[in-house]
């Protein structure tokens, strides 16, 4: 009998060629196929339900092949169709559950809140005495307040969260007094950017960094500095005091700057002149890239770029 001769693995040739630069210009093509066709071509819609198919370890590996396929299986309508394949039930449009759990008192059963139907995900939560916040992926901060509301059976009670509205928009990060007792978060501040209007000179406005400070108990708007626009942050930390708060700002680069303030001065109507400076992380390791923050009243946590790391310092100390 005659053997059927197989080409060597090293001797095939494997022809590949990436979505998004077009197929391989020095391979040949066959007679008969025609020219080849790019996915680039087909509705990013067909692309995003094809790929919705595949499992979660297979969408994950593919957005690494290429730039154009980073950008497809990194959209948030592959992802939401996966958890809808995953999860039937999620078919319905009002998943955007809020529910708080009691640890305390005679009813420790959940109660169902109010969800902001124009939020686009839940980033950050945080309760404060008297409402709650919560910031969107998109940059949106929602109001949630509680009220007093009438019971189906005529008898009235508090209902944590049952409206809501939205506090400002284009914010990055925010944060409040970091002890656990929400008695002690009077203020919000908020981390955003904003267009500020061209100077004498200059033509169009430009975006720039700023730090807004909110009463969580009305979300009315009582303070707001500015920074330049050279200066971009992604997180804000608080330590230190009320009457001498530290604000701690991370910039994309890894650097952290500070300011003090006095909150007990805020609802005043009146100029304020803060100096920002540049905060020492660590005198052994100057050039260390900080990533993250965390904080409490008086103790500060960095985590760096490659390894996690902890200075616990005074707020008013350079470390």
């Amino acid at each position: 009998m005659g053997e059927k001769a197989v080409p060597s693995p090293s001797r095939r040739r494997v022809k590949r060629s990436c979505p998004s630069c077009g197929p391989d210009p020095g391979g040949e093509e066959k007679k008969g196929r025609g020219n080849p066709i790019s996915v680039q071509l087909f509705p990013p819609e067909l692309v995003e339900h094809i790929i919705s198919f595949l499992p979660v370890r297979d969408v994950v590996a593919l957005g690494q092949t290429c730039h154009y396929f980073h950008e497809v299986c990194d959209a948030e309508g592959v992802w939401r169709r996966i958890c809808r394949r995953l999860s039937p039930r999620l078919r319905e449009q009002d998943t955007k559950g809020l529910y708080f759990q009691a640890f305390g008192g005679r009813r420790r059963c959940l109660s169902k809140s109010v969800a902001p139907l124009l939020a686009h995900g839940y980033r950050r939560f945080l309760p404060t005495k008297d409402h709650v916040f919560i910031l969107d992926y998109t940059g949106t901060l929602f109001f949630l307040k509680n009220a007093l509301v009438s019971s189906t059976l005529g008898q009235i009670q508090w209902k944590r969260a049952c409206r809501y509205v939205v506090l400002c928009r284009g914010a990055k990060d925010f944060a409040s007094d970091p002890r656990c007792d929400t008695v002690y978060r009077k203020y919000l501040y908020v981390l955003a950017t904003r267009e500020q209007p061209a100077v004498v000179g200059t033509t169009g406005s430009r975006a720039c960094d700023c730090v807004e400070v909110y009463l969580q108990s009305s979300g009315q708007r009582v303070f707001k500095m500015t920074f330049h626009h050279s200066m971009s942050f992604k997180q804000i930390v608080l330590v230190g005091q009320e009457n001498q708060r530290a604000l701690l700002l991370l910039t994309e680069e890894g650097k952290i700057y500070s300011l003090v303030v006095n909150e007990t001065q805020l609802d005043q109507p009146r100029s304020y002149t803060v100096q920002l400076a540049l905060r020492k992380v660590s005198r052994c390791l100057p050039h260390l890239r900080v990533t993250h923050m965390a904080s409490n009243q008086s103790s500060t946590l960095y985590i760096t770029d490659t390894i996690l790391c902890s200075w616990l310092q005074s707020p008013w100390l350079g470390g």
